[in-house]
């Protein structure tokens, strides 16, 4: 499995991959849960605890502590998702937003609605990058929902760094960019 590496900087960090890089998105939130204090907001319904324990237990013998370090927000819908970050106020501690996209490509709302609404997402994502690490992942819409593209390429138009666990064709096809590039975070195969 591939692993996001550390250190992560204060910076708006997507992440896009299929599954919205779920199994790396945990890993990491062990990882930053052993090191302090570390809010989650899952818009994808997506966090899991048992897993996050195991990888914390392989960290720690702290682990209740370092469980403890980690304040969860859960978003069923794109309206209670930006509530949630309008809330937030900017802090050093690492922000991990889990599958952002999921609720705003619930075919329920209007496409425009869901647009407008990322647009005010966004500036929030940013202002909490500017004092601490914002790690937000992401997957492409499915054929389902395609003509919800336009979600993801605002995402990542809106981001500091791209970090794409897609094949480069997978990632073109997805968003009509350039190839993509690693940024600072390489990748450990296993």
């Amino acid at each position: 499995m591939n692993e996001l590496a550390l250190p992560i900087e204060p910076q708006l960090l997507v992440v896009v991959a299929p599954h919205a890089a779920r199994d790396q998105m945990l890993e990491l939130a062990a990882t930053l849960a052993v090191r302090g204090p570390l809010r989650v907001v899952d818009a994808g319904n997506q966090f899991n605890a048992y897993p996050v324990a195991r990888a914390v237990r392989r960290h720690t013998a702290r682990m209740r502590a370092a469980l403890e370090n980690i304040r969860l927000a859960r978003g069923f819908t794109c309206y209670q998702v930006l509530a949630m970050l309008e809330q937030l106020q900017p802090s050093s501690q690492p922000t991990l937003v889990f599958d952002l996209l999921a609720t705003f490509y619930d075919e329920d709302v209007p496409l425009p609605q869901s647009l407008e609404l990322l647009d005010q997402v966004l500036p929030h994502l940013s202002a909490l990058s500017k004092a601490g690490p914002v790690v937000v992942s992401a997957r492409p819409p499915g054929t389902v929902v395609a003509e919800r593209l336009p979600l993801l390429q605002k995402l990542l138009d809106g981001a500091d760094a791209v970090y794409p666990l897609l094949p480069p064709e997978a990632l073109q096809a997805a968003r009509r960019l350039p190839a993509p590039r690693q940024l600072g975070l390489p990748l450990d195969p296993d």
